[in-house]
């Protein structure tokens, strides 16, 4: 019996080897007989394409962007006065990566800042077009359809644009991102490195499904200096007009009508406006942006006294949201009383010194700025500190604000919090910063404006310390509880 076991499990032993050694040796994953599969391919990656949007919007860097302009272009970019996009290649470049060599279009963009291509005292600004020509209706740099080149003519430091597009998107306001480009054109064109540019993100319809998780219906586009929101401004239902073009909207909503309720419904004051903008509008972006652009001290803008520069973006369900733009006149620029200015200036008997500090007061519903002695000339006026202090109107909603004390309490709120963003991110010495890692490409007069800025400053927040001592009541902490 013990002999007969020992057979058992001597004979169980050997074949457990055996089947051991077979699972060994036989081919794993694949029934006998079957082909081998090919094995898949790594996907091969360019270590040197550009794939990060981020670092084309990053004003901590400076990119290099390349445009070649065939002379038939160039032909007609020489008119200033032409809007129409032209051929040309572009590509951008940073560190060691590099977008494609892509066909695009280009056209001249600016108002007062417009400059023909050939024009070297001052550049061209440009809007660059990525969906352009036969066969690129979807081509986008990393998803921007668009990009937006300025030469950044009227801003004399080469950071107000940087640093005043921060302080707008930190705070809550949707508003475009930044970089910095050297910029050199094709060799057929004169001065063709044209130095330092701002790549600015277009606002578009990438820039609104980025800022926005509802439906746009129209994005609007002021087309006019001392541009209103009146019902007699709106105009008629066409995209274009000479007070508001529809950049965004318009195949789908061939009309103005949220435009012109929005324009009817702000006619109103006091407790019925109020509600109405809490109804109608993202009323918290809309205060803190008349916030920043007191706090920037930024003249050119719908509560400047040039009530400019801004887009007014309506949701489907016509709820509206302003949009800053052109923002080189901030941070007390004071363009028309400095530097090349200077003999013109004079010409009008109006006094110039330069890199000086501009303010406009934070608190009243009129305001001049630098260039109001045109305005007082061409009024009359000619006494210099009448011509010099030329007092304009500013953006109703703003002016309305002030006069009520629930928005006015939230309007000196903001201010409040902005001074202590600016203290937070050390603002004054980032702005120098900036201006050393641009030495390369600006000269000594933007280098003083650099350094004029950054004083500037902490000299518009003890401003601000001031009017909300004058018009608020604090808690014990210092945080505002209620301002008339």
């Amino acid at each position: 019996m013990a002999s007969r076991e020992l057979k058992v499990i001597a004979g169980s032993t050997v074949l457990a080897i055996i089947l051991a050694l077979a699972a060994f040796f036989a081919p794993t994953g694949t029934p006998v007989g079957a082909p081998t599969p090919k094995p898949t391919p790594t996907e091969k990656v360019d270590p040197t394409a550009l794939t990060d949007l981020g670092q084309v919007f990053n004003p901590l860097n400076v990119t290099e962007i390349k445009l070649d302009i065939p002379n038939k272009s160039k032909k007609v970019l020489e008119n200033k006065s032409r809007t129409d996009y032209v051929p040309a290649t572009f590509q951008i470049i940073v560190g060691d990566k590099s977008s494609p060599v892509m066909n695009v279009g280009i056209k001249i963009k600016g108002t007062t800042s417009r400059q023909a291509i050939t024009t070297t005292y001052a550049y061209t600004s440009f809007k660059v077009k990525f969906n352009f020509g036969k066969g690129n209706s979807t081509q986008t740099l990393l998803g921007k359809k668009s990009l937006t080149l300025n030469a950044m003519t009227q801003d004399s430091s080469k950071i107000h644009e940087t640093f005043a597009y921060e302080a707008y998107r930190a705070n809550g306001v949707p508003a475009s991102k930044t970089g910095y480009a050297h910029l050199t054109l094709s060799k057929n064109v004169p001065k063709p490195d044209r130095g330092l540019y701002l790549v600015l993100e277009s606002v578009d319809d990438e820039f609104l499904a980025d800022n926005f998780s509802d439906i746009t219906q129209h994005l609007y586009e002021n087309n006019h200096n001392f541009n209103e929101i009146y019902p007699g401004s709106v105009g008629k239902d066409v995209k274009e007009d000479t007070r508001f073009k529809v950049k965004e909207g318009w195949k789908a909503s061939p009309n103005r009508n949220d435009l012109r309720a929005f324009a009817q419904g702000i006619q109103a004051s006091g407790k019925k406006l109020w509600d109405f903008l809490g109804t109608n509008t993202n009323r918290d972006s809309l205060i803190m942006q008349f916030a920043v652009d007191n706090f920037t001290g930024g003249w050119d803008t719908y509560s400047g006294p040039l009530i400019n520069n801004y887009h007014l973006r309506f949701s489907n369900e016509g709820k509206m949201t302003m949009i800053p733009w052109g923002l080189d006149n901030t941070w007390g620029e004071n363009y028309f009383n400095d530097g090349k200015s200077t003999n013109w200036v004079k010409s009008y008997n109006v006094p110039s010194r330069a890199h000086d500090n501009y303010f406009f007061p934070l608190d009243n519903p009129t305001a001049a700025f630098p260039g109001s002695f045109l305005i007082a000339y061409g009024a009359g006026v000619t006494d210099t500190e009448k011509m010099t202090n030329y007092q304009l109107g500013r953006g109703q909603l703003f002016r309305k604000c002030l006069t009520y004390a629930p928005c006015a309490t939230v309007y000196y709120q903001d201010l409040q919090k902005l001074s202590q963003w600016a203290t937070n991110t050390k603002l004054s010495e980032r702005m120098l910063a900036t201006g050393k890692l641009i030495k390369k490409y600006t000269k000594g007069y933007n280098k003083a404006e650099q350094k004029r800025t950054s004083e500037w400053v902490g000299k518009q927040q003890a401003r601000i310390e001031k009017v909300i001592t004058r018009h608020c009541r604090l808690e014990s902490d210092g945080a505002i509880s209620s301002c008339n």
